[in-house]
């Protein structure tokens, strides 16, 4: 019986308790599903897994190589009948490793590492950017609910009046005007809930597309924590967080890196080898040999293509000089712009919710006028419409704020999952793993049974 009872409390429960209080979705919840949901991020982790692969390869000039040639000749050679045979035959294989390679593979871990890093910065750039586009798609759905509901509950209630007014036409208290004019206000009321449904239903498509699933009952914060207080607040924490200045910087050191690999492609290479030969031929019988080699080469002089790359290094190391005064000087100034916005906003806020109360006011004082003859139904409609724009309004505000908020933090550089807390995305953050198919033998290649079967 206890058994019983129970599940049906849990049924009870499941269809009554508030759709609201089932799906409510916070905007955190939004990013974070939209994060796992974005195949942008997706490609951009295996890229910066492919950067670790060639970081690997970076010393790939001075690893010890093993080869391994074989020959074999038999000749015939005589008048008809009387032929002469001869052969010679011979194994070499040859161990080499090059004991100096003027640091271009250090050069080259150098360079590598560096793009990975550069890598990570544009992961968090992407990063941003899919946390705003999700943040409005969030936004939208919010504010496009909430028009829907105003509109609905606005459509409602002229089609009561309405229903109201024709049985007063019929009764000749109103005259056919004000008929008509109860009638067009029921059309205009439901043409702009149709348009409320419409942008609803958009702006869901969008939020589905962004963050994998159907919204919720979505719910927006009241204010967005960690903004800058002020312009200088906001200067100092771009110049140190902002993701365009770190990138320009960045260009900046694997410029130098590539100077420095230039360099060391033209210093001397010192490479050791160690051979090993078994042979047998006619003419000398059996005979093995063991040869041990240390050799030296340099350049003599620097080809044109080398001067010429070492202009085109220097004048990109002036162009990326360039383009990080610029850098700084563009994000200072957006972060300005986004800041006078961000209170721009809040003002906007409190004079809407003045608006709004000021529209209250006067809608209950009109409907008092109505109810003692002095104001008809039409005004208080009009009244009710004053009010329901100033709602709309106010939650519009609301949005903008909640925009503005983030939009400030990208500038800044803080919008990523490390500076906001949320599960991390990006690769740079975990580990993974490349599972490739495994390359063939090279001894597969020159299998006798290839070619003759």
């Amino acid at each position: 019986m206890v058994i019983k009872f129970l599940l049906k409390f849990i049924i009870i429960l499941i269809f009554f308790i508030p759709g609201s209080f089932i799906f409510a979705q916070t905007l955190e919840d939004s990013i974070q599903k939209g994060l796992e949901n974005s195949n942008a991020l997706h490609s951009a982790s295996f890229e910066w897994a492919s950067l670790n692969e060639k970081l690997k390869q970076s010393s790939a000039g001075k690893e010890i190589m093993g080869t391994l040639n074989g020959s074999l000749s038999e000749t015939y050679s005589g008048t008809s009948g009387d032929y002469n045979n001869s052969f010679s035959n011979s194994v070499t294989a040859t161990i080499s490793k090059k004991l100096y390679d003027g640091g271009v593979s250090k050069s080259s871990k150098k360079i590598n590492n560096l793009n990975i890093d550069k890598k990570s910065i544009q992961i968090k750039i992407l990063e941003q950017n899919v946390i705003l586009e999700i943040i409005n798609s969030h936004l939208n759905v919010f504010l496009s609910q909430k028009i829907r509901e105003l509109r609905e509950k606005n459509f409602l209630r002229v089609k009561e009046q309405v229903e109201a007014n024709k049985a007063r036409f019929l009764a000749g208290a109103i005259n056919k005007t004000s008929m008509a004019e109860s009638e067009a206000r029921q059309a205009r009321a439901n043409s702009q809930l149709i348009e409320a449904k419409l942008n609803l239903n958009n702006s869901i498509e969008q939020f589905i597309s962004k963050v994998g699933e159907t919204p919720g009952d979505l719910t927006i914060p009241n204010e967005v924590m960690n903004i800058p207080q002020d312009e200088e607040d906001a200067v100092l924490r771009a110049e140190k967080f902002s993701l365009n200045i770190a990138l320009a910087k960045l260009n900046l050191l694997i410029n130098q890196a590539q100077y420095n690999s230039l360099i060391s492609s033209v210093m001397p290479n010192v490479t050791t080898s160690l051979s090993g030969t078994i042979s047998e031929s006619t003419r000398n019988g059996n005979n093995e040999g063991v040869t041990l080699s240390l050799s030296l080469s340099s350049p003599i002089f620097y080809t044109p293509a080398t001067s010429s790359k070492n202009r085109e290094i220097v004048a990109q190391a002036r162009a990326l000089n360039y383009n990080l005064d610029e850098a700084i000087k563009l994000t200072n100034l957006n972060v300005k712009l986004k800041l006078n916005n961000l209170v721009s906003k809040r003002s906007i806020i409190s004079a809407v919710e003045e608006e709004l109360n000021a529209a209250r006011i006067a809608s209950e004082a009109t409907l008092k006028e109505n109810q003692f003859g002095a104001k008809t139904i039409l005004d208080v409609l009009d009244s009710e419409i004053n009010v329901l724009n100033s709602e709309i309004s106010l939650w519009r505000a609301k949005c903008d704020l909640v925009r503005s908020s983030f939009e400030i933090l990208s500038e800044t550089g803080e919008l990523h999952t490390e500076s906001l807390g949320f599960k991390p995305t990006a690769p740079q953050y975990k580990y993974i793993e490349i599972v490739a198919p495994p390359l063939p033998s090279p001894f597969s290649v020159i299998n006798p049974r290839k070619f003759f079967k």
